[in-house]
């Protein structure tokens, strides 16, 4: 994998010698290159992404695949933006979202948190509809669509909602994808806001690396208030024991407590990621 940049986040750039122009807000989008091809996991809540990108030198018209990680309009409210910039990338999405839509129902109020369904009619051809299966795209990039739920999913997840066949339930989350890189030495999952659970999406990852994950870029969706330290404890020693060296780069939806203390239970193989964070595996 080459050129991976966080091209919107919520956190800006701690420092910035350099005065670089780095836009960010409640949403993620991920760039990066492998395989020959340019790759984009999510365009934020808004349009800002590919300013970014732009400041960056990244051309978002020659993105060749953009993955749509999940139905949350903080990581699909910039796809308007994308489809105007855009007219040949393969829009990846999970089939679930053709008849379910996703809902907030936060301080008694029931709010569409869905991506613009008029873009899915108005686009129809640009869009590939995955099911809930792991699918190898290129010869290292796979969707990883069959996440298990084996642990416990993030208690974050308690005021998220779906509607499916017209009734609301709680979301399980069936449409949430990860992506994952394959190589000789590393093994790299982009989960944006991993709604199914850390542990769940790294189970996903093995089942098809045939060994540890080396790096974990995205959202943990441990949310400040939420979990306990015990239970973080509980997540990381699993992570210690499963995936050694496995590097974790985090923002979005990590809440900033539960940062420091992913830090001290993993010390030196946290990272805090930011609108232009830049590496390159």
């Amino acid at each position: 994998m080459e050129n991976l940049e966080i091209l919107m986040d919520d956190r800006s750039m701690p420092e910035n010698p350099r005065h670089e122009n780095r836009l960010t807000e409640h949403g993620l989008s991920i760039y990066f290159e492998k395989d020959g091809l340019k790759w984009l996991v999510d365009t934020g809540l808004t349009g800002k992404f590919a300013e970014n990108a732009k400041h960056s030198g990244i051309d978002i018209s020659q993105v060749d695949h953009l993955v749509l990680s999940h139905n949350h309009n903080d990581h699909t409210g910039g796809l308007e933006t994308f489809l105007q910039s855009n007219s040949k990338a393969i829009i990846h999405l999970s089939e679930w979202i053709r008849e379910s839509t996703c809902l907030s129902m936060r301080n008694n109020q029931r709010i569409d948190i869905g991506l613009d369904r008029s873009l899915l009619k108005n686009h129809a051809s640009r869009f590939a509809w995955h099911p809930s299966k792991n699918v190898q795209l290129t010869d290292h990039v796979w969707l990883l669509g069959d996440i298990p739920a084996v642990y416990p999913l993030p208690q974050a997840n308690t005021n998220l909602y779906r509607t499916y066949k017209g009734k609301d339930a709680p979301d399980p989350f069936d449409h949430e994808m990860a992506v994952l890189i394959t190589g000789t030495e590393n093994n790299t999952v982009i989960s944006s806001c991993t709604h199914k659970g850390i542990l769940n999406t790294l189970e996903a990852a093995v089942t098809v690396a045939k060994g540890p994950i080396s790096e974990f870029i995205g959202g943990t969706h441990l949310r400040d208030g939420h979990e306990t330290e015990e239970d973080i404890l509980n997540i990381t020693s699993l992570i210690i024991k499963n995936h050694p060296n496995m590097h974790l780069y985090t923002g979005h939806c990590t809440g900033e407590n539960t940062m420091r203390v992913l830090k001290r239970f993993l010390p030196g193989h946290v990272t805090a990621f930011y609108s232009g964070f830049r590496t390159d595996s």
